[in-house]
């Protein structure tokens, strides 16, 4: 039995991955998990229940976590909202989906002095990252433009680029600083890895 996630763009497939093996481990949680895969309309009734429909046809299926951006909504709404789309289809697996705001690299803000002056990819692919002694002060969640930002946090000539930056910007995430940070929605993911590490079915978060 595998847990099984849907995500949305390129970039997040390998990071995602690696992202919730890790701290599936630190939290010495049980649940194996498949490959991530990419999905359409993620942000749509429709999307979530096709990824849903499309899940429960697969064989060996422990879990089920859908992870997207929230670009302007409130997650505290939203999450619920899209939980009950999960609720109604009445899965024989537990679900739960988790909404990174405003942006999936919110995650790397409390994390730059692990990160800059590093560099990133190996080899032939390796690539020049964030600029030695980069930090970001103020409210993690309330940057609009996390990208943007971080490509101002490149050397001269250089930006993030999220199909080649995401998965090794990923594998240098601390836990603990974004623990200390209070990072809201990595609080959610965490819960949530609990949730469907523990539970034979159900969805959260809750309908509350």
């Amino acid at each position: 039995m595998k847990g099984h996630i849907a995500v949305e763009g390129h970039g997040d497939v390998e990071a995602v991955g690696n992202l919730v093996s890790r701290l599936s481990k630190d939290l010495s949680l049980d649940l194996l998990w498949d490959r991530p895969i990419r999905w359409k309309n993620l942000h749509q009734d429709k999307g979530i229940e096709s990824v849903a429909e499309y899940t429960r046809r697969q064989s060996g299926v422990g879990a089920l976590l859908i992870l997207r951006d929230e670009d302007d909504g409130c997650p505290r709404e939203r999450g619920p909202e899209s939980a009950a789309i999960l609720r109604r289809l009445q899965l024989p697996f537990p679900t739960a989906i988790v909404l990174f705001h405003r942006e999936y690299e919110v995650l790397f803000l409390p994390c730059l002095p692990a990160m800059a002056g590093k560099q990133l990819g190996s080899g032939v692919a390796e690539r020049p990252g964030i600029v030695p002694g980069a930090t970001f002060t103020g409210d993690y969640e309330g940057l609009r433009g996390v990208k943007e930002w971080l490509s101002s946090q490149f050397p001269p000539g250089k930006s993030y680029k999220p199909t080649l930056d995401q998965a090794p910007l990923t594998r240098l995430i601390d836990f603990s600083m974004i623990r200390q940070g209070n990072v809201p929605c990595f609080g959610t993911l965490e819960r949530a890895l609990k949730f469907l590490s523990t539970s034979s079915a159900g969805v959260y978060p809750s309908a509350g």
